[in-house]
């Protein structure tokens, strides 16, 4: 069977209804938005939904020690390791219904469509519903963190998005702390990643653009940095006299700004800490976080050194607090995409990603590509997220066509 007449098979129609009913589980009624928090009832709910979908192709469904759910379509080479199609059901508190959503319901719609033909590839198919993928849980990306054998001593203390640890709810979601780190698997054992996901920004929809090929996924470094003045009163204290912690912060924040549009990047003040913050009070001490992300290594280490050194000019501390080495995507898979979007007459574009994936844990056990498609008015993480069925429908057949010119790359 040809390629051509398996996309002729493709049913957008099926896809476009799997979201509808997805998105009935665990609406909010008042703010129309998503409530599938990790592992609490409306995510299980969610994820058994799915899983159901799955095994009505007869497709082998496991769940891993972290939750991560997994369906294997048999290749006609069982030795071959498997080719993923993966994201997440999983959402922020009121968020929207085709963040994560899109990616898992596509690839069960294309591995729908190889069932449908009786058509296998040589290698497996696997569908993954990556756990916690949203930063509710001790952070983001939990699920495909473990599944890639990156687990913090300390994991299982952190606390949830309802103030309990992570091993209370892992219980009661019925899973096993104490077993999560059997969820590692070793590098090689998939061939390759591919996930299909709203844009989450307005690129593609202000330029027209039905496709986004990502050629990675932005390193984020996160800073504290500390401004040192003097709390004194606010009428008895003469200007002149003044140390005013806030008065140092405030031209840095500018800095942040003006360093990340020369390098090209972007970078974000999310927090202002002022102490002790009363109205009648001089500040004495500012604390701000400071976010910079971009997809070069030495591009962001340039940055950060501009940044500390404008920092240590006033006294200021700047102090490393979190760091995420850029992920490229491998060129085999962004050709794989491009190359689908020309068969099927899509404009596309090259592009990063500027928020993490679960592919950016992924990468250490094969290689990762991703697929975007447009996100109305930029809009994510919110009930107001929209991507036009076509577009939702064109993202499931270049995820289908991709997934067969792989097959016989990877």
């Amino acid at each position: 069977m040809t390629i051509n007449s398996l996309q002729a098979m493709f049913d957008g129609e099926q896809l476009l209804a799997d979201l509808e009913v997805l998105a009935q589980i665990g609406v909010d009624e008042t703010t129309g938005g998503m409530v599938r928090l990790a592992y609490g009832a409306a995510d299980r709910a969610g994820r058994a939904w799915v899983r159901g979908e799955m095994e009505k192709l007869g497709l082998a469904v496991t769940e891993d020690a972290a939750g991560n759910t997994i369906a294997l379509y048999p290749g006609t080479e069982p030795d071959l390791p498997p080719i993923a199609l993966a994201s997440h059901t999983d959402t922020v508190p009121h968020g929207g219904k085709y963040d994560g959503a899109l990616g898992v319901l596509a690839a069960l719609a294309a591995v729908r469509t190889l069932h449908a033909a009786g058509v296998r590839l040589r290698h497996p198919v696997a569908i993954i519903n990556f756990a916690a993928e949203e930063a509710t849980m001790a952070g983001g990306t939990m699920g495909s963190r473990l599944m890639a054998g990156n687990y913090d001593v300390g994991l299982l203390q952190r606390l949830g998005w309802n103030g309990r640890s992570l091993a209370d709810i892992l219980r009661e979601a019925g899973l096993d702390p104490n077993r999560i780190t059997e969820a590692a698997r070793p590098v090689g054992s998939l061939a390759a990643y591919v996930e299909l996901h709203v844009e989450q920004g307005g690129l593609l929809a202000e330029t027209k653009t039905a496709v986004g090929v990502v050629s990675g996924i932005v390193g984020i470094r996160r800073y504290q940095v500390v401004f040192l003045g003097y709390a004194n009163h606010a009428g008895t204290t003469p200007m002149a006299s003044r140390r005013d912690a806030l008065w140092l912060a405030a031209p840095y924040v500018l800095q942040v700004r003006d360093v990340a549009v020369a390098h090209g990047i972007v970078g974000t003040v999310g927090e202002v800490t002022v102490s002790p913050g009363v109205a009648n009070v001089i500040p004495g001490r500012v604390e701000l976080s400071v976010e910079i992300r971009g997809l070069e290594t030495a591009v962001l280490d340039a940055a950060e050194t501009e940044l500390r050194l404008a920092a240590e000019a006033v006294g200021a501390e700047f102090d490393f607090v979190e760091d995420k080495e850029p992920v490229l995507a491998d060129p085999r898979i962004m050709e794989a995409i491009a190359a689908s979007c020309r068969a099927l007459g899509l404009l596309h574009r090259v592009m990063p990603s500027g928020a993490g994936h679960d592919g950016m844990n992924i990468v250490q056990l094969c290689p990762i590509g991703m697929i975007f498609v447009p996100s109305e008015g930029g809009i994510s993480h919110s009930p107001d997220e929209y991507t036009v069925p076509e577009d939702n429908v064109n993202g499931g057949r270049v995820l289908l066509e991709t997934l067969l010119r792989l097959d016989g790359v990877v």
